[in-house]
């Protein structure tokens, strides 16, 4: 199964000073998925990945093209997803992609600029046009039921933050919530990853004891309305 590789770009579209990391990344990947032929074409050459297949992601795209390219993307080890400027999948259209990418059993795998927020949910594949930074719950226990029961309520993408330590309580105490859910652990890092499902089939996934920084996206979507 491929690694779909989600890259944030310099914010001003400036391809002239990539990070060596992330040309890295694009050397080793057979296929790069960018908006546009120009800025796409700007980005290849400032990475100096000519050889590699291009092919394009942007609002236009149908969801049979989105289908396409995932299936497209299994004929690679490697795909790298970028947007013209900043994160992708951030108010941006390649979360549904991204979604369709988990489903088929892909790994996905940020390479995030200085935000964790960002990097979080753009492996998610959960609506990300707007989202609710809620941050980190209290530490007091009956305002910390109030912030889950907001939490509950919200109808926008929620991104939360909580201690390493605390990790396998913020998962019990979410378990109430019917949505879907993605942990991204370690963003970034060689052993980055990410866990999808409910709040308990990622409980049941996690290690006991890991203590790593994560950030944890709630789905805006209820179960019963996937």
């Amino acid at each position: 199964m491929p690694t779909i590789y989600v890259a944030g770009t310099d914010i001003t579209g400036d391809y002239s000073n990539i990070p060596p990391h992330l040309k890295e990344i694009a050397a080793k990947c057979g296929l790069i998925i960018g908006e546009d032929r120009r800025n796409l074409g700007r980005f290849v050459a400032g990475a100096d990945v000519r050889s590699a297949e291009q092919m394009f992601l942007n609002e236009h795209s149908l969801k049979r093209e989105k289908e396409f390219l995932v299936e497209v993307s299994a004929e690679y080890e490697n795909v790298l997803l970028i947007s013209d400027a900043g994160t992708p999948c951030v108010a941006d259209p390649g979360y549904d992609f991204i979604n369709m990418a988990w489903n088929a059993g892909y790994q996905v795998v940020s390479i995030p600029g200085p935000s964790s927020i960002t990097a979080a949910l753009s492996v998610s594949g959960y609506f990300s046009e707007s989202f609710y930074f809620m941050g980190f719950p209290p530490k007091e226990n009956d305002q910390r039921k109030k912030f889950f029961d907001r939490v509950y309520n919200c109808r926008d993408t929620v991104v939360l933050l909580e201690r390493p330590y605390v990790l396998h309580q913020l998962l019990d105490e979410v378990s109430f919530i019917d949505k879907k859910m993605s942990l991204s652990m370690n963003l970034g890092m060689p052993d980055e990853v990410t866990y999808r499902g409910t709040a308990a089939e990622i409980l049941a996934s996690v290690p006991e004891g890991v203590k790593a920084p994560f950030v944890l996206v709630i789905s805006k979507k209820r179960f019963k309305e996937d």
